[in-house]
């Protein structure tokens, strides 16, 4: 015979299950946006004038080679 706890610890069980779905579906949610943002902000970033100026600055700058 089943036992009121048989029966209810099954659907707990499903209730605890879905809501850390949900919670782990909204911190999915949350990362994508960062990541985003992050991406467009690198995007930015790669074209500004302090990127530049650095790239022209290191390829102008002269090369040492130690030799032995």
């Amino acid at each position: 015979m089943l036992s009121l706890r048989d029966l209810v610890s099954p659907r707990a069980r499903l209730l605890q299950q879905e809501q850390h779905i949900r919670e782990l579906m909204q911190e999915l949610e949350k990362l994508k946006l960062q990541n985003d943002s992050m991406r467009e902000g690198m995007r930015r970033c790669v074209t500004c004038e302090y990127r530049l100026e650095f790239k022209h600055r290191q390829g102008s700058a002269p090369v040492e080679i130690a030799s032995d």
